[in-house]
């Protein structure tokens, strides 16, 4: 063999051997650190406080001071320890994929007895006004020392007599003296103070009439920011200086600040201003629409689409809102429970039963807005419901006074109604122009679901108060969105989806027998 490569083999085969001799380590047979304990055991005439320290990274530290040995069971080491009782701190430092370590102990012992920790009434929390706060040491004749910053107190702090009226947040801390006693460990408890919420003068509801509104506060010195646009107020908000003048549909919010205080939590307030009053009467009437005439009774529509201010009021779906936004991401089904909600509010039978369950939408099962077969329809009630397609097209179109333009209100789309061609989302309800009979934005800024089961053809018969096909999938819509084109937005147009599928463009309007 060539002399060269007998002396590379002998090297290599030295390396293996040494290698093959040591121990691979890895963090499962790595032990961690013991820890270290300052300040050390003895003896001690003051209350001591102890540091415990691992110098491994991430570890944890558990301890006992009953002697046993600590496990991860045992008390988390988290901050300083206060001792002033003979003690035998014992502690163990853990972390996952380590050995743990060794048990480090330390004795502490005092010549004396401790005095007892001082009683601290009532024990710190969050209060809505200043409170009387009582210290008490069951220890005879002890002396009880506090502080109001933070600081741990001592003989020279200031000494308790009677009880101490705190009215900003703070922490106090208090310790206990008696003559030829250790003194007693720092006794802590924290005040935090949130204010009362503001009051409206005026209870929230449906009104006929605009209102003044007047916020006022328990505490004059408070400060009042308020806002009506559904937003909860925050100290940019508006400065609340006088009565407000409640003219339209509004979500009043409140919210008093004063220093030292926590805020009061938000005080909220709906005014509805004639919700009742917002329908437009439409007189019974026939038209052709297409196919056939249709003649229809008398009716009232809604003059907008319903409004999330309108959703949130009668739903009591607690929300950020934008009051006059029309309300979107809703399911055909969702809205027929919205008309039976506001029937019964408003004091109307309302139109719409599942199945046998009744038409309070409470006692409707669980399931009902998966299957909407089992939802009828009584036609004779004077409550809240959906238009039939034909009473849409009938007020989309203008009523007894239609000019028969293409949209609702206008040949000229960008003057009456939101879709692709100048919005990127639905619009505040009643910016663009009514039609002939003041009703906003029948065609776009929201897909309106009606009633009826959707079939592609009209019937070519003439009708009287048609309610649409008995069986079926899908639920008309009509009047384009958003962001659907011109085409879409015409007062012909139909289009269809299904019940339970949901959409930020789909909305709704009601109407009401006459």
């Amino acid at each position: 063999m060539n002399k060269h490569i007998l002396i590379i083999l002998i090297v290599i085969a030295a390396v293996m051997l040494s290698s093959c001799g040591e121990k691979v380590s890895s963090a499962d047979n790595k032990a961690i650190a013991n820890p270290v304990i300052t300040p050390p055991g003895g003896s001690y005439d003051l209350p001591v406080s102890v540091l415990i320290h691992c110098p491994n990274y991430d570890a944890t530290i558990h301890y006992t001071t009953d002697g046993s040995d600590p496990g991860t069971n045992s008390s988390l080491y988290s901050s300083l320890l206060q001792i002033n009782s003979n003690t035998v701190l014992k502690a163990r430092a853990f972390k996952n994929g380590y050995i743990s370590s060794a048990i480090v102990s330390q004795t502490y012992q005092f010549g004396s007895a401790a005095v007892d920790s001082v009683v601290i009434s009532p024990r710190g929390g969050a209060f809505p006004g200043a409170q009387e706060v009582s210290l008490f040491c069951s220890t005879p004749n002890a002396q009880i020392y506090f502080t109001l910053d933070g600081s741990d107190p001592g003989q020279n702090s200031n000494r308790y007599i009677r009880p101490i009226l705190i009215s900003n947040s703070l922490t106090i801390k208090a310790r206990a003296y008696a003559e030829g006693m250790i003194p007693s460990l720092v006794s802590s408890a924290f005040f935090s103070f949130q204010l009362p919420l503001p009051v409206f003068n005026l209870e929230d509801g449906d009104y006929v009439m605009p209102q003044m509104v007047s916020i006022s506060h328990p505490y004059p010195s408070a400060v009042i920011r308020y806002t009506r646009d559904g937003s909860d107020p925050t100290e940019e908000s508006e400065l609340y200086q006088g009565a407000l003048n409640v003219s339209s549909n509004t979500l009043l919010k409140a919210r008093a600040y004063l220093e030292n205080w926590q805020p009061s939590a938000v005080a909220s307030a709906f005014y509805v201003i004639s919700l009742a009053d917002q329908m437009q009467l439409f007189p019974g009437g026939t038209f052709l629409n297409g196919s056939a005439y249709v003649q229809l009774s008398p009716y009232y529509v809604g003059r907008r689409e319903v409004t999330e201010l309108e959703w949130v009021y009668v739903m009591q779906d607690m929300q950020e809102i934008v009051p006059d936004r029309p309300k979107g991401d809703l399911t055909w089904m969702e809205t027929i429970s919205y008309c039976n909600y506001r029937s019964i509010l408003e004091g109307f039978e309302p139109c719409y039963s599942y199945g046998n369950s009744g038409t309070s939408p409470i006692n409707w099962p669980a399931y009902w807005f998966t299957d909407h077969s089992q939802v009828s329809c009584n036609w004779e009630a004077n409550g809240y419901r959906l238009p039939t397609e034909m009473e849409w097209m009938y007020a989309a179109r203008g009523g007894n006074v239609s000019n028969n333009y293409i949209y609702s209100g206008s040949s000229d789309i960008d003057g009456v109604a939101w879709y692709s061609g100048n919005a990127s989302g639905p619009a505040l309800a009643g910016l663009k122009l009514p039609n002939e009979m003041g009703l906003f934005d029948m065609s776009g800024n929201l897909w309106e679901f009606c009633w009826d089961i959707y079939h592609h053809e009209y019937p070519t018969t003439d009708t009287q108060n048609p309610t649409g096909p008995q069986s079926g999938f899908t639920r008309a819509m009509r009047g384009g969105c958003f962001s659907t084109d011109a085409s879409n937005c015409t007062v012909a147009k139909r289009f269809y989806t299904l019940p339970t599928i949901g959409s930020d463009s789909h909305g709704f309007r009601v109407v009401r027998k006459f």
